[in-house]
């Protein structure tokens, strides 16, 4: 069990990395947009930022959390491996129920984002609608990396 936990917090911490690195290029692209960008840039900078604090902010928690599950999954194994384990099922099978749900959340946004697109006026709105788009579609892949390595992880569990 205690290298099943390693390999799904490892992937997590490493996604928590990448997204880290993604928030810091978004934020990037964000200050480039208010300094240099059109209509349509200065559009994107509200779902931009809602980017930066969606990588920034979990890919820093993942981390820290992440590593933490380790140690205490690793420490509970030695004391109850019964309970930990039965613990581990129903909070990973908690995670994958929510990883579903988020994934209509970031459709109904991303249609919210194209129907935006062709009812906008201006620019400022195409740009904001083509930010909820890209938000939309940044929060599907990082909820379906992180949902893939959870059903693997709940199904090594379920075969203990």
């Amino acid at each position: 069990m205690i290298e099943h936990v390693t390999k799904w917090a490892n992937g997590d911490i490493a996604q928590g990395k990448i997204m880290l690195i993604a928030g810091v290029l978004a934020l990037l692209a964000a200050i480039f947009a208010w300094k240099n960008g059109g209509e349509m840039l200065r559009g994107m900078l509200i779902p931009m930022g809602l980017i930066v604090l969606i990588c920034g902010g979990y890919g820093g928690f993942m981390q820290n959390q992440r590593a933490g599950i380790i140690t205490e999954v690793s420490k509970g194994f030695q004391e109850d491996a019964k309970v930990i384990r039965d613990a581990e099922i129903a909070r990973i099978s908690k995670e994958c129920r929510t990883y579903k749900m988020m994934n209509y959340i970031w459709a109904s946004m991303a249609l919210v984002g194209v129907v935006i697109l062709f009812m906008a006026g201006t620019n400022v709105w195409k740009g904001a609608s083509l930010g909820i788009i890209l938000l939309a579609a940044t929060g599907f892949i990082v909820d379906n990396f992180l949902h893939g390595r959870a059903e693997v992880y709940l199904s090594e569990l379920l075969r203990l």
